[in-house]
């Protein structure tokens, strides 16, 4: 008697013959520059100085949110490279801080909806959400090919 594949459904067909893996490679090599960048980017933000009265800091939770992501990124490209369990958890947690980063700059973007400049918008965040919610869907379809 042959046993069922583990999320097909079909009983004949195994998971790694359904469900391919490229969106997992892709995502896991975009990750490594995108994380590192992320995290100069925060650094860079968080020790610039300006006299400009137009400029204004970003507030500490901006820069912790942005630096965890950055953080979690490179792991998280690692773990997805190699297919490692721990990678399905770091995706939910990337999902976590998406909410958490539009939660905070949606507020934000009403406050200065007038204003010049990009502190009037949510839409980087509300497209990263986007991004994580269809990569958790994917990841968690292919719960299976993780070890």
């Amino acid at each position: 008697m042959m046993e069922k594949a583990e999320t097909t459904g079909d009983p004949f067909v195994s998971v790694h013959e359904k469900l391919p893996y490229r969106w997992g490679y892709f995502q896991g090599v975009i990750l490594i520059p995108w994380s590192l960048l992320v995290i100069l980017s925060v650094a860079s933000n968080a020790t610039k100085y300006s006299h400009d009265p137009w400029y204004s800091q970003d507030p500490w939770y901006l820069t912790v949110v942005g630096f965890l992501m950055g953080l979690l990124g490179l792991p998280l490209a690692i773990g997805l490279l190699m297919k490692k369990a721990f990678a399905l958890r770091l995706v939910y947690a990337m999902f976590g801080l998406s909410i958490l980063l539009v939660a905070i700059q949606l507020p934000i973007a009403i406050k200065h909806y007038a204003d010049p400049g990009d502190k009037s918008s949510a839409f980087f965040e509300a497209e990263m959400l986007l991004f994580w919610l269809l990569s958790m869907v994917y990841y968690r379809k292919r719960k299976a090919m993780f070890h």
